[in-house]
């Protein structure tokens, strides 16, 4: 008996992309964007290297192939502690480096398919600590095709 196996990359340009402002970690997120749509989001081994920014940010994905759904969470906004490095500064330095900078008040970014799109919006601004969330402004879409998983 012969097997065939199919194999495709999944194209993600067409998805919506949800910007969400909370002051959630990005674990404690992911738990509840589980919790409320029976996804399994997981982080993945490696975190997204920003070559402009100079720093990784946490990704967390879920797929499931046959039905082309995928979900993406990546984070916007990472503070990177400075340890004082002489005796002269006392205190160590908090720096926060953006995946996009044009997106600076942007916590998370979440990417889901079209259909989806605007159930997840509504019910992800009912979670107590969400600030607010919205699609992705048509002025920065292009950051969309920067971003493929």
């Amino acid at each position: 008996m012969i097997k065939h196996t199919l194999s495709f990359s999944i194209d993600n340009s067409d998805d919506d992309w949800i910007c969400v402002h909370t002051p959630m970690p990005d674990y404690q997120m992911a738990y509840h964007i589980n919790k409320l749509f029976f996804v399994l989001l997981r982080r993945r081994p490696e975190d997204y290297a920003s070559i402009q920014a100079g720093q990784k940010f946490p990704i967390f994905s879920y797929q499931r192939r046959k039905e082309g759904v995928h979900w993406h969470l990546i984070r916007n906004k990472v503070k990177t502690m400075d340890s004082p490095n002489n005796e002269a500064q006392l205190f160590s330095a908090a720096e926060t480096r953006y995946l996009f900078k044009q997106l600076s008040g942007v916590d998370y970014l979440l990417s889901v398919g079209v259909k989806e799109s605007e159930n997840v919006q509504k019910n992800l601004g009912q979670l107590p600590d969400i600030q607010s969330c919205y699609p992705l402004p048509k002025h920065v879409i292009h950051l969309k095709q920067q971003l493929s998983f």
